[in-house]
């Protein structure tokens, strides 16, 4: 029998034997402050990221040559919770490859150091081509009429939409569009999404396709690197990203904001970190 290690965060639990990989929504509990306070942990669109996963696995194990880890199962648990199962893939993450030493025993470059430069440079570099010539373009193929995938849309992960105020109730559309205008976006490339093969540090599959879907061409605010600043920039300027990709939803969002958060709202606008709402307004029904 398959031997199995399991493991938990505040968001998902996990199990792996030697060839499954089985991840698991969890549902709200309890968390205590360092005040001693209490409060209900639930990160918004917990379980239905799940299932947005188990269908982007299934699109681009089909319709692309972008190695992924083949789903074998996803479900739901009578208590709502959610759940996919993929075979599991022997290797480790790119980001953890600074944690190894050499990868070439006796080899000219080795090196006998806890950590090897040479490796995580040549690691990075297969994984950035692998980005670059593999995943992008063959994206970009898969096109759409609306947003999202099968009706269910995930916001973007440089929003962080689960914990700013405002966002975490929004319904997301699906925006139908005339024309296929939208192309398929992993969501989150960064390397601790690309699994390497340690020994030949070359790519083995990409990884982690909970906000996965079709977008806007260029939502995926891919910074052409995979430095970990590179990764955190994604996050910053948000008024122009918002003005050029979620525009509608920004709008929407302001009107459905409590007097609380509109003032927080308010402030971020004066300070030019969110887009001015008028001009927005008048903007959006031409951005589509």
């Amino acid at each position: 029998m398959d031997s199995i290690r399991s493991w938990e965060t505040n968001d998902v639990s996990y199990k792996v034997s030697t060839t499954t990989f089985t991840k698991t929504s969890r549902l709200p509990f309890l968390w205590k402050r360092p005040d001693g306070s209490s409060f209900t942990w639930f990160r918004s669109w917990n379980h239905e990221r799940i299932a947005n996963e188990a269908r982007a696995l299934k699109l681009v194990s089909t319709s692309t040559t972008i190695p992924v880890p083949k789903l074998l199962g996803h479900g739901v648990h009578p208590d709502g919770r959610q759940y996919l199962t993929t075979e599991f893939i022997e290797g480790i993450t790119l980001n953890q490859l600074s944690e190894r030493p050499c990868s070439f025993l006796g080899e000219q470059h080795y090196d006998s150091s806890s950590r090897c430069k040479t490796c995580q440079e040549k690691a990075s570099s297969n994984a950035l081509e692998f980005i670059q010539e593999i995943v992008l373009p063959q994206l970009a193929q898969l096109k759409s009429r609306q947003r999202g995938l099968g009706g269910f849309v995930m916001p973007p992960q440089w929003l962080a939409a689960d914990i700013r105020p405002g966002w975490k109730d929004h319904r997301w559309g699906t925006l139908p569009l005339n024309e296929a205008k939208y192309v398929f976006q992993h969501g989150d490339l960064a390397p601790h999404n690309i699994m390497i093969d340690p020994q030949t540090l070359q790519v083995k599959a990409l990884i982690d396709w909970e906000y996965a879907g079709y977008f806007l061409p260029g939502m995926e605010r891919w910074p052409g690197t995979l430095d970990p600043d590179g990764y955190a920039q994604r996050s910053s300027q948000l008024a122009s990203a918002i003005i050029e990709f979620i525009p509608i939803d920004y709008l929407a969002c302001y009107n459905e904001l409590s007097d609380e958060d509109r003032a927080d709202w308010d402030e971020l606008i004066a300070d030019g970190e969110l887009p001015r709402y008028d001009q927005l307004k008048q903007m959006a029904p031409d951005h589509l």
